[in-house]
């Protein structure tokens, strides 16, 4: 089955397709269709459901095949592996939902800061919040995107946040909850070798930013690139610090130094070249945001 062909046929017959429109108008439609407000500091507010305030690492899944199978730790807790047709059903309901909405956004940028290795990623999705969540967290396309070593194999995420699978039609297939020993109906899959990923059902938009992380996971180390989930800033005299740990451990806050150029503050690359962040800004907590600590990140959200 080719995804990929499968994915613009559903564009080429969606009669409402906003295909890469300007940052303004995607601003305009998430206000419009009342997905975000906008605070008193002018900065855009979302909500989430309470099953969506963080990421669903228990229904997060990695397609196991003859490809990518032998190169993962099935032994880890967090490489929960998914059966090619499992993925397949949920593709398909992916489309067939995506078909029947009123309007699609797609969004189609990169994640690498160094063109040598920028992975296009195509981002299609009924929430306009979702196609401006991957404008501002994935970067532009580069002129030179061609000299990429991905430039022929990229990325398409499907992203249905507020859509659920059926339970019944995928028991056995996806996790059982405790409580009641029922099928959950949240999934976030991707398929490393037809380089496809689907989040269904999770409306935290950090499942989006960490399904393309955990991408560029795989992927890179085979072109002899090192992934880190790190924090990394530059000294004026060129020279790179690395701040490495686990989220809430405070890369963001040391790497928002304000004598040092801030290169990315969660995920890089380290190649011949040296460190190239993934994404296109920070990612950064709000809460207890403090202006003495983190002054810049602070300004940004508070000016």
């Amino acid at each position: 089955m080719d995804m990929h062909k499968r994915i613009e046929e559903l564009l080429g017959k969606h009669s409402n397709v906003a295909d890469n429109i300007s940052r303004k108008e995607m601003i305009r439609e998430v206000v419009e269709r009342k997905e975000a407000v906008v605070s008193a500091n002018g900065a855009l507010a979302c909500w989430t459901p309470p099953e969506s305030t963080g990421r669903s690492p228990k229904d997060t899944y990695i397609v196991r095949d003859e490809q990518s199978g032998p190169n993962i730790d099935w032994d880890s807790p967090n490489n929960i592996p998914m059966e090619p047709e499992t993925f397949d059903m949920i593709f398909e309901d992916a489309l067939a939902a995506l078909s029947k909405v009123q309007k699609l956004y797609v969004t189609d940028r990169v994640v690498g800061a160094d063109s040598a290795w920028a992975m296009p990623v195509k981002t299609v999705t009924d929430f306009a919040a979702s196609a401006l969540f991957t404008d501002n967290m994935f970067r532009p396309v580069p002129q030179d995107v061609s000299r990429s070593v991905f430039a022929e194999r990229p990325f398409t995420l499907l992203a249905l946040l507020y859509h659920r699978l059926e339970p019944e039609k995928y028991k056995d297939r996806l996790r059982v909850l405790t409580v009641n020993r029922q099928t959950f109906s949240i999934a976030v899959a991707m398929d490393f070798h037809r380089r496809v990923g689907i989040v269904y059902g999770s409306a935290y938009g950090g499942s989006v930013k960490k399904m393309i992380f955990t991408v560029m996971n795989y992927i890179l180390p085979g072109e002899g690139l090192l992934p880190l989930h790190c924090s990394a800033n530059e000294g004026p005299d060129g020279d790179s610090a690395l701040l490495l740990g686990l989220s809430g451990t405070g890369k963001t806050t040391l790497s928002a130094d304000p004598r040092r150029a801030l290169l990315g503050d969660d995920e890089h690359g380290w190649s011949e070249n040296g460190i190239a962040n993934f994404e296109a800004g920070c990612y950064a907590k709000l809460i207890n945001l403090n202006p003495d600590k983190e002054p810049e990140i602070y300004r940004a959200c508070f000016h």
